[in-house]
């Protein structure tokens, strides 16, 4: 099984069968001694360019930058419980509730006119009355050097919009629209009380097929997964994906996946698919496989807050770069920046990370979303082992 980087759908229209084959894939981490249980796909590699390896690489960087400023909340958020929702709605009425919060967004790579030229379709929702449409990087992200952005409303007005910031490493962009009226903010729930087996639909437009709807439950939480985000560091670059059944295909990248009471739980982004010489019945399939990822609810609200407030987002850092250990389970540690979180805290090259706070670290990939967990300024517990023995640290992580 390959994971599959859910790149915008090509065309705005319904495409004539067959469906042309997703042309970026993930590509699986380098073999590495697991327990079979865990060794389908613990941290899928997504990989935009040929050449991404398992080999060490940057956790964290830039350890040294200054903690971001604590802005103001821009998202709205419920954070009852989302167990509730099990009784308490269902696919109909979750539908029709985030249904006016979920646009289309048609992106041209060019200068000229929208409708002209190449153009490809994502899924957004919509986080603030003023026009703030949150959506994942990899929809907008052509648009950066001199493209056009158009938004389609759920009632089928359309406008253009503008990038107001991205996040490459967790695949988040904010877009704003200006002078559009109405408009209905989505509420984001608290994603840490997700349940696995909790019910779930995804909504946005699946090969350019606007407003559809969709259903399953939540497969897995806390699945490392890269995003694979060009000029970014492959193994720098991971979320801590929602792992959902609920169909999702190329065009849902940036709508929502939400809970029966139709608060946003996660932000779709990603897909599994089965390769070529797999040896599984069918042969090579990409598009839905009942295996899709979504980037959590709470990531997604603090990203947003940022990039509104700042145009940028900054992630915690704990100041060192890393591989995966050995035979063995964790991440070793390669590198160590000199006045760090970890060099602070008398972490050295060769410590094995084992765990942060009550979190095992299998791998980097494990690692980089357990710190990325907290943010700058936080003092986090890390256990690591030194040759025959186990300590812990405490560390104040950096920022990056």
């Amino acid at each position: 099984m390959q994971t599959t980087y859910l790149p915008p759908n090509p065309a705005t229209v319904p495409p004539p069968p067959p469906v042309e084959p997703i042309p970026t894939e993930l590509l699986p981490p380098p073999p590495r001694k697991r327990p079979a249980a865990r060794a389908a796909a613990l941290a899928a590699l997504l990989a935009l360019a040929a050449g991404v390896g398992g080999v060490a690489g940057a956790v964290v960087a830039d350890d040294n930058a200054a903690p971001s400023s604590a802005a103001a909340p821009s998202v709205v958020r419920d954070t009852s419980p989302t167990g509730s929702n099990g009784a308490a709605g269902s696919v109909e009425t979750a539908a029709a509730r985030i249904a006016p919060s979920v646009v289309t967004i048609e992106v041209q790579s060019s200068n000229g006119p929208m409708g002209s030229g190449t153009s490809a379709t994502g899924s957004g929702v919509i986080v603030r009355a003023d026009g703030h449409i949150l959506t994942n990087n990899h929809v907008v992200s052509s648009a950066v050097s001199g493209g056009g952005i158009e938004v389609t409303f759920n009632d089928g007005r359309t406008a253009s919009a503008r990038i107001v910031g991205r996040d490459p490493s967790t695949d988040l962009a904010v877009i704003k629209v200006e002078n559009v009226s109405g408009l209905v903010p989505a509420t984001f729930a608290d994603s840490a009380q997700l349940r696995i087996g909790q019910s779930v639909i995804a909504v946005g437009a699946p090969l350019g097929l606007s407003n559809t709807v969709t259903s399953g439950i939540v497969s897995a939480v806390d699945r490392p997964v890269r995003t694979g985000q060009s000029g970014v560091d492959p193994q720098s670059a991971v979320i801590d994906a929602v792992q959902t059944d609920a169909p999702i295909n190329p065009g849902n990248s940036g709508g929502p996946l939400v809970d029966l009471q139709g608060r946003v739980v996660g932000i779709n982004s990603a897909i599994a698919t089965v390769g070529s010489g797999s040896g599984v019945p069918g042969g090579d399939q990409s598009g839905n496989i009942g295996v899709g990822f979504a980037i959590p609810a709470n990531d997604a609200a603090n990203i947003t807050d940022q990039l509104i407030a700042d145009g940028i987002a900054k992630h915690a850092s704990l100041g060192v770069q890393a591989s995966d250990a050995a035979g063995a389970e964790g991440a070793t540690i390669q590198q160590v920046t000199a006045g760090g979180a970890a060099d602070t805290a008398g972490l050295r090259v060769g410590d094995i990370v084992a765990a942060v706070g009550d979190r095992a670290v299998t791998d980097v990939d494990s690692l980089v979303v357990a710190i990325r967990d907290h943010r700058p300024g936080d003092q986090v517990k890390i256990t690591y082992r030194r040759g025959d023995g186990e300590a812990t640290a405490t560390v104040t992580l950096g920022a990056r």
